[in-house]
């Protein structure tokens, strides 16, 4: 999405940079147009889409189980199991940890279900495979 938006703004910037050269050029309008929806509607349709493309199996909630070696993603009719072998990044933000696995396979890890022992806990537990990744 950083790609289309970045994209969005080249184009923003060169129909504007048409439309000072010459206003009555339609190709600078429509540079400007597509820009903008380049910036600001691709995102949320494609947010959109994906999240009706989502089977109905996943949005009736899920349980989240973490151990040395799986985490456990248990829905009321499928599971998911991935190594913690398989992880390629943590993201921590003040909410909830994004274990990453692959480019586009998250699991959430939410916090407010935890203590801050757990918290911490959980925090090391990443950061040792942090360090042990370099």
């Amino acid at each position: 999405m950083k790609l289309i938006r970045i994209l969005g703004g080249v184009l923003i910037v060169l129909g504007l940079a048409l439309l000072a050269l010459d206003p009555s050029t339609p190709l600078a309008y429509l540079a400007v147009i597509l820009g903008l929806l380049f910036v600001v509607a691709i995102a949320p349709i494609t947010l959109t889409w994906s999240m009706r493309a989502q089977s109905n199996v996943i949005k009736d909630g899920s349980h989240v189980t973490l151990d040395d070696e799986w985490v456990t993603v248990t829905y009321p009719l499928a599971e998911s199991r991935f190594r913690w072998a398989g992880l390629g990044r943590a993201i921590e933000t003040p909410e909830v940890w994004y274990i990453m696995f692959g480019k586009i396979q998250a699991v959430t890890i939410p916090k407010d279900p935890m203590t801050d022992e757990q918290r911490a806990e959980f925090a090391a537990f990443v950061d040792g495979l942090r360090h042990a990744w370099k």
